[in-house]
């Protein structure tokens, strides 16, 4: 997140089509998915880490995105989750499963924590 902060401060508008894209991504990811249970998710999601790296120029930045990028992708701050509630609860569990870096993982539970789906009853405990 820092490196994301830094950027902007020093006015990169690359960064907002780097967004973009993650966004475009995650969609085509998730709807190339939709249906498939927590444990296919997360064996993609290992292999999905290096398109992020790419996308934000980065490993770092990447590995730092890519989890906020997802849940951002499902959720609306208007309207809020909701019918992607359910795949965000997944995708938290799919991250905590998956072979992306500790970083990633990190960053997946601190977006999920963020997004207060550590309060709803069916939050995975003990990840």
């Amino acid at each position: 997140m820092h490196e994301l902060l830094e950027r902007l401060g020093r006015g990169d508008m690359r960064i907002l089509e780097m967004c973009a894209q993650a966004s475009r991504d995650w969609r085509e990811f998730l709807d190339e998915l939709r249906g498939a249970d927590v444990g296919t998710l997360g064996a993609r999601l290992g292999f999905f880490q290096r398109n992020f790296e790419k996308i934000f120029e980065s490993k770092t930045l990447g590995q730092t995105m890519m989890p906020w990028t997802a849940f951002v992708t499902l959720y609306d701050t208007q309207s809020g989750w909701t019918d992607n509630q359910p795949r965000a609860l997944e995708l938290v569990q799919a991250f905590a499963r998956s072979n992306c870096s500790n970083e990633v993982k990190s960053e997946a539970r601190s977006a999920a924590i963020s997004y207060e789906l550590d309060q709803h009853p069916d939050y995975p405990r003990g990840l």
